[in-house]
């Protein structure tokens, strides 16, 4: 009976720890060459969208894509019928003022001689003077009215208010265009910059608000063709649709070949950085939804998820510049299953 007792109160030796077979490699860190070469436009840093004051219908426009202007030049024309109705009614209204001032001038002149003679009464002299400031007020109303209707007349044609070069089109003889929208597009050519539509992964430059890079313009019909620029403008969004930001470079003395259009490629030489490329299946998540690694803690193989930084994200790599040093264990497959102080077992063969 008493064997059965000690029997019974025999622990069981517990189970060894399930180990999951992951496939790991052992980073190393490189150099990260940060040279950027886009391909750009050259565009106008000033550029405007001109448009009528009024709507109407368009009857002339005698410009076109790539004429170039003075200031005061006629770029479009409206049918300007209406206005000058407007006009011929403010100047009737005009000369009537004018003529009734005039009579109620005479009328309260008058009355004030007759007053001083004894000849009418203080109360015909008050309304032939309130008839005389009336007459006053209107005139000053018609003028006014007169200087609208000929601001309104001029608003019929659009011209050019600087000299320029027209870069677009946007409206055509015959066309019934609404107030401010646009007819055509000003540029002024003295003034140049490139234009270029950069990924997101190429921005990452130390904050923005470092100094920024010099860039190197070189025009893709002739590569000899080359202009200093530095960055002047990023965009603080990104492009809906191709997902990219728009960054503008200042040029210093560009060469005439520049022309507004011409397509350029712009190369950045960015400092050196040290950095860690990782294939993509080795980036996780932590709960925050932040970019994380699982890290083999030796000698114990277990793994902790490792929050990084990632620079940027390329066709099954990933570039991290911190959170990781040289020599530590990366798991790159098998991470599915994995939660902190999971025991693992490096396949063989996989890099670590």
């Amino acid at each position: 009976m008493g064997t059965l007792v000690l029997l019974g109160c025999e622990q069981p030796a517990p189970p060894p720890a399930e180990s999951t077979l992951v496939r790991a490699l052992a980073v190393q860190m490189t150099q990260f060459d940060r040279t950027t070469a886009l391909t750009g436009e050259i565009r106008a840093r000033r550029e405007s969208n001109l448009g009528f004051r009024v709507g109407g219908k368009v009857t002339e426009r005698p410009v076109d894509v790539g004429d170039k202007v003075a200031e005061g030049d006629l770029l479009a024309r409206l049918d300007n019928q209406d206005q000058l109705n407007a006009l011929q009614a403010a100047q009737s209204d005009l000369a009537a003022a004018q003529a009734s001032i005039e009579q109620s001038r005479t009328q309260a002149e008058r009355q004030r001689k007759l007053l001083a003679d004894g000849y009418t009464t203080r109360i015909q002299y008050d309304n032939a003077q309130r008839r005389y400031a009336q007459a006053q007020a209107e005139l000053a109303g018609a003028e006014a009215k007169l200087n609208s209707a000929q601001d309104t007349l001029s608003y019929t044609e659009l011209r050019a208010d600087r000299a320029g070069v027209i870069t677009a089109k946007a409206a055509e003889p015959g066309q019934v265009v609404a107030s401010g929208q646009m007819v055509v597009r000003l540029a002024d050519p003295n003034e140049r910059e490139a234009v270029f539509q950069v990924p997101g992964a190429g921005l990452r430059i130390d904050g923005r608000q470092a100094d920024l890079p010099q860039v190197e313009v070189r025009l893709v019909s002739d590569q000899n063709l080359i202009a200093d620029g530095t960055i002047r403008e990023v965009s603080p969004g990104v492009d809906p649709v191709t997902r990219t930001y728009t960054v503008k470079v200042a040029l210093t003395d560009p060469p005439p070949a520049f022309l507004l259009g011409s397509s350029v490629v712009g190369r950045a030489k960015l400092p050196t950085q040290s950095v860690i490329n990782l294939p993509s299946s080795a980036l996780f998540q932590t709960a925050a939804g932040e970019p994380a690694v699982w890290v083999v803690d030796q000698p114990q193989d277990t793994v902790s998820l490792r929050p990084v930084s990632v620079l940027q994200y390329d066709t099954g790599t990933v570039t991290v510049t911190s959170g990781l040093d040289t020599g530590e264990t990366v798991v790159i497959g098998g991470s599915q299953k994995l939660r902190p102080g999971q025991k693992v077992t490096i396949r063989q063969g996989s890099g670590a």
